[in-house]
């Protein structure tokens, strides 16, 4: 049985095959499976594209409209990058290919206080990522599936009246099975849960009353979720192609933004990351970024990126740029001196200023982006008994 204390929110992105290539642009964007358009985004629908219609109707249509064919293990790896940025609301998150994601919320409830702001906070930083979502919020996993792709909103009650009116559509179960629903008249879940399970064995198979079971809560639907090892893998895809080194710099910040924001969530620092320039017919140009201390400054990470750009000299064209990172830090807080200010604070004569601390971390990862890492060196206090490296 499901616990009545579950409380689970599903992230439905419905425009994900879109948002993999593009998420922030005025230009019409279709998505190809077969030659036909099965997505697009709001400006292709806007031109008067239509859904499923042939790649040659949509160019008769618009003649500037970007066309890609859908790349389904691109979408899981953003789906995947968008549980590691969820993982700062809940650990519980688990991945509902294609497009969706299940967060267990009940544990984190309090601390935003109430579903009303959680659900607020996570639909803000999606919309500052171009990410269009549907939140839908059930006592069970599989419902709230439901109800995030039918945007039904919230119950907090009863699963299965919860779902009564619910169209077997909508439920995640073949096609074919809900062809053979609809010709014995069941159209409504309200209708289905009423007919004898034996019948529905003999007729569907015991997959599919398993599948209602957990649907209802009637049984366990244990869900594997994503591990707290962080990292993160996020990119931009441009409609045109790219040769010019200024024109990097915009989609550069967004990346660095995402960063930025992953790492403030997650309580984090990063001491390298990658950006990978990309494109089809070229091989990629890596730009592995390191800093001399962990850190989470954005407008640090910008600098040395910028320096690392104008050592290249002779660029090709990119129509894709990525950014990786996957060796993080926890964030360390400032320790001051706790007597600051009386009689009692320290005379050692060391300096505690975190700006002079700043300014000298700054220098030397400006000295390390020009010179490289075996360049620069410095000095550490390190634990050792032997006497004969002790300095005195």
């Amino acid at each position: 049985m499901s616990t009545s204390e579950d409380l689970w929110l599903c992230l439905y992105f419905r425009l994900l095959p879109v948002e993999v290539f593009c998420r922030r642009d005025s230009s019409p964007v279709v998505i190809l499976s077969r030659r036909r358009v099965s997505f697009m985004n709001q400006p292709a629908r806007d031109a008067g594209i239509m859904q499923d219609s042939s790649i040659d109707s949509a160019y008769t249509v618009s003649d500037n409209v970007a066309s890609f064919k859908r790349d389904e293990s691109k979408e899981l790896k953003r789906l995947e990058h968008l549980a590691q940025w969820a993982y700062q609301f809940t650990p519980s998150v688990s991945l509902a290919p294609p497009q969706s994601l299940l967060l267990e919320v009940s544990g984190c409830l309090k601390l935003f206080r109430g579903l009303a702001n959680l659900k607020q906070a996570i639909g803000d930083d999606l919309k500052a990522q171009g990410y269009s979502v549907t939140m839908g919020v059930n006592k069970t996993p599989q419902a709230a599936l439901c109800y995030a792709a039918a945007a039904l909103g919230d119950n907090t009650g009863n699963v299965q009246q919860s779902l009564g009116n619910v169209p077997v559509q909508r439920l995640h179960i073949e096609d074919a099975i809900i062809e053979k629903l609809r010709q014995m008249g069941i159209n409504r879940c309200q209708q289905l849960f009423a007919l004898p399970i034996d019948g529905l064995n003999r007729r569907f198979g015991i997959s599919f009353t398993d599948y209602l079971a957990r649907l209802t809560g009637a049984q366990r639907d244990p869900r594997k979720f994503v591990t707290n090892e962080p990292i993160f893998a996020s990119e931009i895809t441009f409609l045109t192609e790219v040769s010019d080194l200024n024109s990097l710099i915009f989609p550069i910040k967004r990346l660095l933004g995402e960063l930025h924001n992953f790492l403030r969530g997650r309580q984090l620092q990063v001491d390298q990351f990658t950006f990978r320039l990309n494109h089809r017919s070229h091989a990629t140009q890596k730009l592995a970024i390191r800093l001399a201390n962990p850190d989470d400054d954005q407008n640090m990470f910008l600098m040395l990126t910028k320096l690392k750009l104008n050592n290249i000299k002779d660029i090709p064209e990119i129509d894709n740029i990525s950014l990786y990172a996957a060796h993080f830090m926890e964030t360390n807080g400032p320790s001051g001196d706790l007597f600051h200010g009386t009689r009692f604070q320290q005379k050692d004569g060391r300096i505690h200023s975190k700006a002079e601390k700043t300014r000298s971390v700054k220098l030397l990862n400006m000295m390390t982006a020009r010179l490289g890492r075996d360049a620069c060196f410095g000095l550490s206090l390190a634990n050792d008994h032997r006497p004969e490296l002790a300095w005195v």
